[in-house]
This record gives C-alpha cells, structure tokens and sequence, in this order.
C-alpha cells in the first residue's frame, strides 16, 4: 500500500487544485500524482506505426527489446531502431547499449535488414534527438513512431519524442521490476524510483525540451 511511503503523504488540502510539473518538489508529490504522472494514459492500444523506436538503457536487451520484437513479429512496424552508445553492465557483458540490444534482438528473430542502430547517444535526449535524424534520413515518409521504454521512463520519453519528432507518438510501456504501476509503492527502490523520475521533469521543462503542463 502506500502508506509504507513516508516522504509520499497524502495532501490535506481537499480541494482539487491543479499543480504544473515544474512545481513538483519531494514535498509535495502524493502517491496520487506518481501515478498519473508516470502510468496513466500510456498503455499501447494495439496501433501499427511505420518505425519501432527502442531507446537505450542496462537492461534494455532484456525486456524493451523482446517486446518490440513481438510488437514486429505481429507486424505492428516494420523498422526497428535502437539507440544507446552508452557502455553499461548488461546481462549479455560490459559493452555499448546497443551492441546488446542486437544479440538480443537476433535471439528474437528480428533480422538485421529491419534494424537501424543509433551508437552515440549516452542519454534519452540524444536517443531521441539522434533517432529524430535517423528517422528523416532512412523513414522520409514516416507517418507514425512507437516507442519502447520502461513503463516508468514511458511519459517522459513521450514528451521529449514530441519535442524532437513531427510524426504521431506510440507509447508501448515495458512493465517490468520494481517500479511498475502496480508495485512501486512497495519497495524503497521503486518508490525511489517513481519519486526521482517525477522530479525529473522540472530540469527538462527548464531546458526547453518539454514543455510545462498541468499534472
């Protein structure tokens, strides 16, 4: 429950105040904001979409990529790109995200002729700005683009993908480890987690890459 969150108290004020994201603070974000922030609206619906944008991260090989290997395998998209220059620890070895992403994607069966790799980018700004370039110089018809993250990333990664890309965003959230929808409020880490990546969105909104908006 989320009464096991001691920094996430409920507010006292009744009334239905409407806050922007670039007000939050520790102090003020209530379970309740956590999950319309992070989860709500952002489940995929089953649309096809012309490019499958899978964005970098340790484990990346491990869940993002299978599931946007099911999303090709049911024809959903046809191109696939994968971003993450950044050498991490993952479950297949210590190398650049994306070299892991293809091992996976091979135990998959995704062919390499479907595949754009994206081998620069060390965060999900340059994922998506980097992709954004990949997208107009291979896909110049481009209709239409999903993206693949955790669950957690999904609306951050959405909002930023809107910034960078003209084309309609698909959100097609990873639901795995501790900070699910389901589950963050249920472990130190997830809840961690959840409180970290709302916060986020004050730096982003500062920077100009996401524009304010009401939570």
């Amino acid at each position: 429950t989320h009464s096991r969150i001691p920094y996430l108290s409920t507010p006292k004020s009744k009334g239905g105040i409407t806050m922007k994201a670039s007000q939050l603070t520790k102090e003020n974000i209530t379970p309740k904001i956590v999950d319309k922030l992070l989860f709500e609206d952002l489940d995929y619906k089953g649309e096809a979409a012309d490019v499958i944008i899978v964005l970098g991260s340790r484990k990346a090989c491990d869940y993002r990529v299978p599931l946007a290997a099911k999303l090709f395998q049911e024809r959903k998209a046809p191109h696939l790109i994968f971003c993450g220059g950044k050498v991490q620890k993952t479950s297949l070895g210590d190398m650049a995200e994306y070299k892991a992403m293809l091992i996976s994607a091979e135990k998959c069966g995704i062919p390499t002729s479907a595949i754009t790799v994206e081998t620069h980018s060390l965060d999900t700004v340059e994922n998506l700005q980097n992709a954004a370039e990949l997208v107009k110089k291979h896909f110049p018809n481009c209709k239409s683009i999903i993206i693949v993250t955790t669950a957690y990333h999904m609306r951050r990664a959405k909002k930023l993908a809107e910034h960078f890309f003209t084309q309609k965003i698909i959100p097609c959230p990873a639901s795995r480890g501790s900070t699910q929808r389901n589950n963050w409020s249920m472990t130190e880490k997830g809840s961690t987690t959840a409180l970290d990546e709302c916060l986020k969105f004050g730096y982003y909104i500062k920077k100009g890459f996401i524009d304010d908006f009401e939570i």
